[in-house]
């Protein structure tokens, strides 16, 4: 499945805060610094893709979207390490990663993740291969 930039930061800001708790539509729209139709579009787009569901009020990601969410934060880390290890800023490759991240391919970064002998966490400290 193919998506766009934006979708994959809803992607990850929902991801993120479920971790902790479900996110509701306006707290969604501020973190991410646009307006709330604006969210409300994305995250019809989202739920006809499978990826994310409201329940009571609440935005949360599928069974889908989870496993979706899971690979694009093991590429970006894994991705973040490797520039990381090449010599670059831990904010500066992360703010790189988020570029590219969602774009590259899984089987190019199960391979990345080989190649960097499997580190189980990223240069900020957070699990690489999450669950």
């Amino acid at each position: 499945m193919h998506i766009t930039k934006k979708e994959r930061d809803y992607m990850v800001q929902i991801g993120q805060s479920t971790d902790k708790f479900p996110m509701r539509l306006s707290e969604l729209a501020r973190s991410l610094g646009v307006s709330e139709p604006t969210a409300f579009e994305m995250i019809e787009r989202l739920k006809k893709a499978g990826l994310v569901e409201t329940k009571t009020g609440m935005i949360v990601l599928t069974k889908n979207g989870h496993e979706f969410y899971r690979k694009i934060i093991m590429a970006h880390r894994t991705l973040e390490t490797l520039l990381f290890r090449f010599g670059i800023e831990p904010d500066l490759a992360c703010k790189e990663c988020s570029k590219i991240d969602y774009l590259v391919d899984q089987e190019v970064i199960i391979k990345l993740f080989g190649k960097l002998n499997a580190p189980e966490l990223c240069p900020h400290g957070k699990l690489i291969n999450v669950t």
